[in-house]
């Protein structure tokens, strides 16, 4: 890890969760997701596919930002794997200076406490698209225009669930510049289509 160039605060981080050596998907991702250009990466559960693209946001974000505004979102196809990534952002974030605030937004928790911690100026969503899409209505006040950088986790699974539809209506309300990564394990042709249409030169 210390050749691939990480901040000392996401350094030191990734140390303390015991990390060592990067695994094959970590090696390969990172250093392209750092210089920013949209990657597509395929590998198989359980092969370190979370930390290859937490650990580039977490360079791209820098630290809390006291500007209003989500930068950064993780669309995940379950509440599962939401909580899991969820953890992983505040465990591999823990050195980053000033700290950088996750909102993580799943259905079956209270729709209060989510709002609270919107009303808390997260740097970085983690959500599951259809509860993400039913926030950006018009009258729930959730703004998506500040996203620089945007990941599809388990993008294979997020397709095979019918999250389609939502999938496109949130990218619509991103920035037409942003940095967008798309983690899977298997590459149906659906996958493919979407992103030859909607990643640049991935």
């Amino acid at each position: 890890f210390g050749a691939l160039g990480l901040s000392q605060g996401v350094y030191k981080s990734v140390l303390r969760k015991g990390y060592r050596v990067p695994t094959p998907i970590q090696r390969k991702a990172i250093p392209p997701i750092l210089a920013g250009q949209d990657v597509v990466a395929m590998a198989r559960t359980g092969s370190g596919k979370t930390a290859a693209f937490l650990l580039p946001m977490f360079e791209r974000l820098k630290g809390h930002s006291t500007t209003v505004g989500v930068r950064a979102t993780v669309l995940s196809p379950t509440r599962e794997l939401a909580l899991q990534t969820h953890r992983f952002c505040v465990e591999l974030s823990h050195f980053v200076s000033p700290p950088l605030r996750f909102c993580l937004l799943v259905g079956g928790d209270s729709m209060e406490d989510q709002f609270s911690l919107l009303a808390a100026n997260p740097d970085a969503l983690v959500a599951t698209p259809g509860l993400l899409q039913h926030l950006l209505a018009p009258r729930m006040m959730l703004s998506l225009g500040r996203v620089e950088y945007v990941v599809f986790d388990e993008a294979d699974r997020l397709f095979e669930m019918g999250f389609a539809t939502q999938l496109h209506a949130i990218l619509a309300s991103m920035p037409e510049g942003r940095q967008t990564c798309l983690f899977s394990a298997t590459m149906p042709a659906i996958l493919a289509d979407f992103s030859r249409a909607q990643l640049h030169e991935p």
